[in-house]
């Protein structure tokens, strides 16, 4: 099949497949309540920066919060400045770094893989099912990942083209810098390692301090990067950097954290998963790829550098004892761009795709649809009763894998493609417009923080919570700098809290633990039932209760 089908300019292509990217991802983003736990903390933690005007120190429900770096925080500050404190606010900059994420590949691809292979590449990040995960939450991996790429396809530049070659390796240093103050070493020592290794197989390390510019890179990256781990370290006697080195770097690899773990094949099941429907077409580039392994270091270096990118990625996080899907989005960028190079192959009929080995992959995805169906009517009611049945997430995979079945017998690969499209996009729609409303109902610490705000409007109360946490509660249910008491021995503690403290304290426990609590608190001390709802996380019902001391009437 010819390129003849590509009419107009690729900018003006480029630029229609940027805002349909954004327009997706934005889609309803701001509708649902936030996630716990990740997004919760990281909103609270910006409440409290905003209340004690310091954009240096994180803190969360009072205390120290070194899990994260700092740049996040000031990105969701940005969007609440222009949108408010609410789920839009402070997740438009994770739509909008998806959104450049696709432009930025698009360009930097063209010179390296040609305007089809581009273009296609910014297409299937923009509907590859993790993108529409990812980049829809107040999280800072999408930073992460936005300059992760930018880091390395700008070295990849700097080395494959002489000419700008400082230009490109001075952004590829700032990019890592900027990544550094999203989340951590990680920024650069991945990339770091891929870079050496990839000069390595091609005996040329030596060009890393000859026209590396180390120089100039180094001190850029350090002046970026530096000063803010300074300056918590200074404000909190390097308690913050010594925690975050420790705990978030150190202990995640080196032991599971919060029960995310998983076999060593983890990340080979997310990976498949995560670049839905375009994944189907791996085992044909992996394929590709082997029949060219011998030479491409040297003849092909650029193919080679994104399967050693994906390669290094995916095997450093399945080495490490905590596993979570995100861990290694950054390895989708070149997996994409290598899928996108086989499709072109074939479009362009210099690598046709055998007719066997796609209806494999169709019904590879007829399959993974038909199992959605299943679980989604099965497994999800039974999990989770008041959920109902979801069997309508798995109709976009098994329809656009029939569809591109009947393509792919007429031999039309753009219809392929656009069937697959078709079936990102239509469960994108099914997950904002019918899954997430109905998620959105299961999680009661939103409901309970409205009602807490609307209930005692501008007056005090304290908030508290007994054998259930979220940090979902404490954003909705506090204002501004607020903190939530978790007690473990009510007897006590809530007397003490209603002693300290004017007004009511509103506390939230299990259902089944509202009796206990009653028979706990001693007398004079009046406990009400304002709300109970089911909530998705615990699978229990979970109450808000108004807690006071009784009134002495004359």
């Amino acid at each position: 099949m010819s390129s003849e089908r590509w009419q107009g300019g690729f900018t003006v292509q480029a630029a229609l497949i940027f805002l349909f990217a954004f327009w997706l991802l934005a889609f309803h983003t701001g509708d649902a309540s936030l996630w716990d736990i990740d997004e919760p903390n990281n909103a609270q933690s910006l409440k409290e920066m905003i209340v004690h005007h310091d954009f240096v120190v994180p803190t969360f429900n009072g205390h120290l919060r070194p899990d994260k770096p700092i740049l996040n925080y000031w990105l969701m500050d940005v969007g609440v400045r222009l949108l408010g404190m609410n789920s839009w606010g402070l997740r438009v900059g994770s739509v909008a770094l998806g959104a450049l994420l696709v432009l930025y590949l698009m360009f930097a691809l063209r010179p390296f893989l040609g305007d089809e292979a581009a273009l296609l590449t910014g297409l299937f990040t923009a509907t590859a099912l993790h993108s529409q995960i990812i980049f829809r939450a107040a999280v800072p991996d999408p930073l992460l990942i936005f300059f992760v790429t930018v880091s390395l396809l700008s070295w990849l530049h700097g080395y494959l083209r002489p000419k700008g070659r400082l230009g490109h390796y001075l952004l590829a240093y700032a990019a890592m810098g900027l990544g550094t103050l999203a989340k951590g070493p990680i920024a650069f020592l991945l990339p770091g390692l891929i870079i050496t290794v990839f000069l390595l197989l091609r005996r040329d390390l030596p060009h890393l301090w000859r026209e590396g510019r180390l120089t100039l890179g180094v001190p850029l990256f350090l002046v970026i990067a530096l000063p803010w781990y300074l300056a918590v370290g200074i404000a909190t006697h390097w308690a913050w950097d010594l925690r975050f080195i420790d705990a978030q770097n150190v202990g995640r690899y080196t032991a599971a954290m919060q029960g995310h773990r998983g076999p060593i094949y983890y990340y080979l099941l997310t990976t498949f998963l995560g670049l839905l429907p375009w994944s189907v077409f791996l085992p044909q580039a992996l394929a590709e790829g082997w029949r060219q392994r011998r030479g491409m270091i040297l003849a092909q270096p650029v193919q080679a550098f994104f399967w050693l990118w994906a390669g290094l990625w995916i095997a450093f996080f399945s080495l490490g004892a905590t596993k979570l899907p995100n861990y290694v989005w950054e390895a989708y960028p070149p997996l994409l761009a290598l899928l996108a190079w086989r499709i072109r192959l074939a479009l362009t009929g210099e690598r046709p795709l055998g007719p066997w080995g796609l209806r494999a992959s169709f019904a590879l995805l007829a399959t993974v649809g038909l199992v959605l169906v299943g679980l989604g009517a099965w497994l999800v009611p039974k999990d989770i009763p008041p959920l109902g049945s979801v069997a309508y997430l798995g109709l976009p995979y098994l329809l656009g894998a029939l569809l591109a079945l009947v393509f792919v017998q007429g031999r039309r690969l753009w219809g392929v493609i656009a069937s697959l499209g078709a079936a990102a996009v239509g469960l994108t729609l099914c997950l904002v417009l019918l899954a997430m409303p109905s998620l959105d109902a299961l999680k009661p610490s939103v409901t309970m923080g409205y009602l807490v705000r609307h209930l005692e409007g501008s007056r005090s109360y304290s908030l508290g919570t007994w054998r259930w946490w979220e940090p979902s509660f404490l954003f909705y249910a506090g204002r501004g700098a607020m903190t939530a008491t978790e007690l473990d021995a009510p007897q006590t503690q809530v007397p003490e809290i209603l002693q300290g403290h004017p007004g009511p304290l509103f506390l939230v426990t299990p259902q089944e633990d509202v009796s206990a609590l009653r028979r706990e608190l001693p007398k004079g001390i009046q406990v009400r039932e304002l709300y109970t709802g089911y909530e998705l996380y615990s699978r229990r019902r979970i109450s808000l209760l108004r807690i006071d001391k009784e009134k002495i009437r004359p």
